[in-house]
């Protein structure tokens, strides 16, 4: 199959697939029951919305979706509908989880719960985000920019590889991965030094199949022009498909710049959990909200 270019192609292979069932937590807003009603009638998924009956139904009337569409569970609070929601995924009555009106904090505290949350014992919660980026000719992978603040080099291992998994499942076969720092010159400071590790690593074959190329500067990832005009011989020249990150300040200010002024669309989630769990921004657009149930239906 070929590589998926836009984030429509992934809506498009999930409506083959078997249909996959989610839990909305606290979803008593109308941005997310919009999103979780398309996903429905276009046959993604099944979805199970969990919080108080009464403000779900008049949430679903505001933006104008029959709640019909999808099962109600009726649970009044916040971390009650947040731990109910969680605990249907965790069970294997859904098999994906979608944040809702619950304040993103809470949200996790329910996903990291070492009793009752998802994520395995030894585990590393990571965010992924795939940007259908208007003139770049593929899908964009990147890692991480809404999850570890500053991650180690066992952390961005870890990161490197649920990121690789993600292109994966977009038919991408064998990914072109930037490590990204300021400059393609191995310098004296973390970032640098780190990418140019794992780049050796993925020389050797510790990702898999990949092909790698660190430190490099987001210009030489993107933009073939500027790696000729550069006389940049590396293995990556404006065609990377994942983008890794130093950390999570260069990740979440590049994840708002390629929104807001690169009119990107975005898919994310968060990865390292034994279910996908959809983590998405008030701010996010109702397709940037349906494409993240279609990312998620596709990895669950």
């Amino acid at each position: 199959m070929e590589c998926m270019t836009h984030l429509s192609d992934i809506a498009g292979l999930v409506k083959t697939l078997p249909r996959k069932r989610m839990a909305v937590a606290y979803g008593e807003d109308a941005h997310t029951l919009q999103a979780v009603g398309r996903a429905v009638r276009e046959g993604i998924v099944d979805a199970i919305v969990v919080g108080n009956r009464a403000k779900i139904i008049a949430a679903a009337d505001e933006g104008g979706v029959d709640v019909k569409l999808f099962e109600i569970q009726d649970v009044d609070g916040e971390i009650p509908s947040v731990k109910a929601a969680v605990k249907l995924v965790r069970e294997g009555t859904a098999h994906m989880l979608m944040k809702g009106l619950a304040h993103t904090d809470n949200y996790m505290r329910g996903i990291l719960d070492k009793e009752a949350g998802l994520l395995p014992e030894g585990g590393l919660l990571s965010h992924v985000a795939v940007f259908d980026l208007p003139g770049y000719p593929r899908l964009l992978v990147m890692a991480d920019g809404a999850v570890i603040p500053e991650p180690t080099l066992q952390q961005k291992i870890a990161i490197t590889k649920y990121a690789i998994r993600v292109a994966g499942s977009l038919c991408v076969e064998v990914p072109k991965v930037a490590f990204l720092s300021a400059s393609e010159n191995v310098l004296k400071f973390t970032s640098s030094q780190e990418a140019a590790i794992l780049t050796e690593m993925a020389l050797r074959k510790q990702f898999g199949n990949v092909i790698a190329e660190g430190p490099i500067s987001i210009d030489l990832a993107l933009f073939p022009e500027v790696a000729e005009i550069k006389g940049f011989k590396g293995r990556i020249r404006g065609d990377a498909d994942i983008l890794i990150v130093p950390g999570i300040d260069t990740g979440n200010v590049l994840y708002k710049a390629m929104i807001w002024f690169g009119k990107a669309e975005a898919a994310a989630m968060v990865t390292g959990t034994s279910s996908p769990c959809i983590l998405t921004s008030r701010g996010d657009s109702e397709d940037s909200k349906f494409y993240s149930i279609a990312l998620g239906a596709l990895n669950a």
